[in-house]
């Protein structure tokens, strides 16, 4: 099977052939054979390994998806060819295969050309330029005359560039392309039957995890994560310039954690730096704070990224960066940023700092009460 050589190239096992069959799957339920399969818009644990950092394409795991989702649909890769978006294509973490083929650099000019200004470089001005260089007309007054880039016109006219644009690879028929998808997800499935047990088991698991802000008895911070495994509830409130310190935010059972965390930062003056006052690793070049994380084989973290967890809200693996001018592992949360998320919000201004509750027996009472309540309203009536 081709298609496990593919994979195998690109150092993956049989657990991400599956993860891309189901992701398929799930996609053609959702969408549909003809829209786009945003992933940037999708959340579901079903679609952890694909990322969506890279600005031009989707990738899976550090690889380029494109080559796999062509492979997945029967189509494999020749030479000089180059994974290609429709221009009808919106969005370029699609994982839709019928948006992609082979195809050279002349097809990847004419996509452009389909969304570009008509006064753009396209086939008829290309034939133009070599027409007229044909005709006897230096390039410098041909770029002059099309207001093409000299240096592009005389690539044009030499052939170093657009071959022959008007001359296409004929191209596999979307019937073909989800015939041969349906196919392929089908062996994959049934031929590694351990690897699909595993993967369904994960995402049944992924949906009952828990951020650290969800609280017995309330909705929200459950099985809502990221492609990063951030909790997507924290985001919004992030998002909304969310910043306290606060225990009374957390539920009973994470009391001691969140507490002993503060308890090893010199909290001073909202607007000063509060270093980090406990263990570090040996040579001193980074901070080290047990805290578990739902989404870490480890429990043991930058003291940054802690704090920006039970200040802001919970971001999975995304890292936590102080500010330039910061003292050596500040803590404190308005220093603190995201490099890879540009949408946030800076906080504005950060709450009282409370690091108590006023009677925890009484909170964890109440607690319980809640939660008592909620499970009976969830119960089917008789």
């Amino acid at each position: 099977m081709r298609v496990s050589e593919l994979f195998l190239y690109s150092e993956l096992t049989p657990a991400d052939q599956i993860a891309f069959a189901r992701a398929f799957q799930i996609c053609l339920r959702l969408y549909g054979e003809d829209r786009c399969w945003r992933l940037d818009k999708r959340s579901h644990p079903a679609f952890a390994g694909f990322t969506t950092a890279h600005p031009t394409s989707l990738q899976y795991k550090g690889v380029d998806a494109r080559p796999l989702i062509l492979g997945m649909s029967g189509r494999y890769q020749e030479d000089g060819e180059v994974a290609i978006r429709r221009s009808i294509c919106k969005s370029p973490h699609c994982l839709n295969p019928s948006h992609y083929y082979w195809g050279s650099r002349s097809d990847v000019m004419l996509e452009k050309q389909k969304v570009r200004p008509k006064n753009s470089l396209s086939v008829d001005l290309i034939e133009k330029l070599r027409q007229g260089r044909l005709e006897g007309k230096r390039v410098l007054d041909l770029s002059r005359q099309y207001k093409v880039p000299y240096h592009t016109a005389r690539r044009i006219c030499a052939g170093e560039t657009y071959g022959t644009p008007n001359e296409t690879k004929e191209q596999m028929s979307n019937e073909l392309i989800w015939a041969f998808t349906h196919e392929i997800c089908k062996q994959l499935t049934a031929r590694y039957p351990e690897e699909s047990k595993e993967y369904n088991l994960a995402i049944h698991v992924s949906d009952s995890l828990e951020c650290p802000w969800h609280r017995n008895g309330f909705p929200g911070h459950k099985g809502n994560f990221g492609l990063m495994g951030e909790c997507l509830d924290c985001m919004e409130e992030i998002k909304k310039g969310r910043c306290s310190v606060d225990v009374t935010n957390f539920d009973v059972n994470w009391y001691w954690q969140v507490k002993r965390f503060w308890e090893q930062v010199d909290i001073k003056g909202p607007d000063e730096c509060w270093p980090w006052l406990g263990s570090t690793r040996k040579d001193g070049s980074e901070s080290t704070a047990y805290f578990p994380s739902p989404f870490h084989s480890g429990q043991v973290h930058s003291a940054s990224r802690v704090a920006f967890w039970l200040s802001r809200g919970y971001t999975g693996k995304y890292r936590v960066f102080s500010r330039p001018d910061c003292e050596k592992f500040c803590c404190n949360p308005t220093h603190l940023h995201i490099r890879e998320i540009k949408d946030l919000a800076e906080p504005l201004i950060m709450g009282e700092v409370k690091l108590n509750h006023g009677n925890i027996f009484q909170h964890a009472r109440e607690a319980h009460a809640k939660a008592q309540s909620g499970a009976a309203n969830q119960l089917p009536s008789a």
